[in-house]
């Protein structure tokens, strides 16, 4: 039992994460356990800088971490405030018909990352149901509720180059880009496609979503077909777990209904 106890007591394996997510793990941790009441202010950048020692920029980014999960709130010269002992909880959008399937509520907003054109490869040809070598604009967002809350997805667009003005109202409202084209171009979705998967999150957006490279995921694609069948616009949205539900009621029919 002792050769036991000292193999057990051997040097402990480094944290391999950010030193800024451990700081927030650990504040958060102790939100959680009601160090700090509601309202109270947090101890200054200086003081936590000292007691974990960290630099200041590394305080600030933990602190940015918990204001986007919803619990604390910071202000320029003034501190920081608690305003919750957990994150709120996840998303839910709830659906009543399939067009709500769709689109995201009214308080979300999509934020424009970077835009280019490319040629699809033969994988982007068979998702998207086009020729390999065809030219489309490939646009990538995120999709956040508030300005200040962590991402609700990583979204992949690719529209048609000729639809690319459409560009300029994406993140005005909520008006879905498939919305725009119409408006815009005069033409008409007549089909759309909705396909949803479980994926995981890769590492070239685990960063951006703040989550770890392979957290699971939902991945939700749609594709917009015109009245000739011809798909004019993809999109791909990538939700993290637990940020994001789909809630659907369905009900039943009345007997002899």
């Amino acid at each position: 039992m002792r050769r036991y106890a000292r193999a057990m007591t051997g040097p402990v394996p480094p944290d391999p994460r950010p030193r800024y997510r451990q700081v927030a793990e650990a504040l958060g941790a102790e939100l959680g356990a009601g160090a700090w009441p509601i309202g109270a202010m947090l101890p200054t950048e200086t003081e936590l800088c000292a007691r974990f020692g960290v630099s200041r920029h590394t305080v600030r980014d933990a602190l940015r971490l918990l204001e986007e999960g919803g619990m604390v709130r910071r202000r320029q010269g003034s501190g920081t405030t608690v305003l919750a002992h957990s994150p709120p909880g996840r998303f839910v959008q709830d659906i009543s018909d399939m067009g709500e399937l769709l689109q995201y509520p009214q308080e979300t907003r999509l934020t424009v990352l970077r835009a280019r054109e490319i040629r699809a490869d033969a994988e982007t040809a068979a998702r998207l149901g086009c020729a390999p070598g065809d030219p489309w604009l490939r646009v990538e967002a995120i999709r956040r509720v508030r300005v200040t809350a962590a991402p609700l997805c990583f979204t992949t667009l690719l529209i048609r180059p000729e639809y690319a003005e459409a560009l300029e109202h994406v993140g005005g409202d909520s008006t879905p880009l498939y919305a725009v084209i119409e408006a815009r171009f005069g033409m008409r979705a007549a089909a759309i496609e909705v396909d949803i998967a479980a994926a995981r999150v890769p590492a070239s957006e685990a960063e951006i979503l703040q989550v770890d490279a392979g957290a699971p995921a939902l991945l939700i694609r749609r594709r917009y077909l015109d009245e000739a069948g011809r798909p004019f616009e993809m999109s791909e949205s990538l939700h993290p777990a637990p940020r994001f539900t789909y809630r659907a009621t369905l009900r039943r029919k009345a007997a002899g209904g």
